[in-house]
């Protein structure tokens, strides 16, 4: 299901919700995995809504998963935590060349196939902006 993300304007590749795609994550540090929602998704980031503040600039672990596709450990960073009813939307930009990612060429493909996997099947999030306004 498309999310509008109220930042269209900042974006140069469409984002993806789909309600299928399931995502964890791990801080550094931590050992605990938290299971979130997903708001939106593209191959360089993604937003997720999670029940406590993520720090911005956090190194976290994702896990990706959605049908037979699964991503292990994906590296990324937050970029933004703001509050959005009764949680947080926190944006996270993936860093695949980071020193710390490990295959980084079968974590950057496999985010592309997920990109894909979800872009026809679901509406870019621009496009059901306008049709909500209609």
């Amino acid at each position: 299901m498309p999310v509008d993300s109220g930042n269209q304007d900042r974006r140069t590749l469409q984002r993806f919700a789909d309600q299928e795609l399931e995502v964890d994550l791990r801080q550094r540090g931590r050992l605990s995995r938290t299971l979130v929602r997903v708001l939106d998704f593209n191959r360089f980031g993604i937003a997720v809504l999670v029940a406590e503040p993520l720090a911005k600039e956090k190194q976290i672990f994702l896990t990706l998963s959605y049908g037979e596709l699964r991503l292990d450990n994906v590296i990324g960073v937050v970029h933004n935590c703001i509050a959005q009813g009764d949680g947080f939307r926190c944006g996270i930009q993936f860093r695949t060349r980071s020193d710390l990612q490990f295959d980084k060429d079968k974590i950057e493909h496999g985010l592309l196939a997920l990109e894909t996997s979800l872009g026809p099947a679901s509406q870019p999030l621009c496009d059901a902006a306008n049709s909500a306004a209609h």
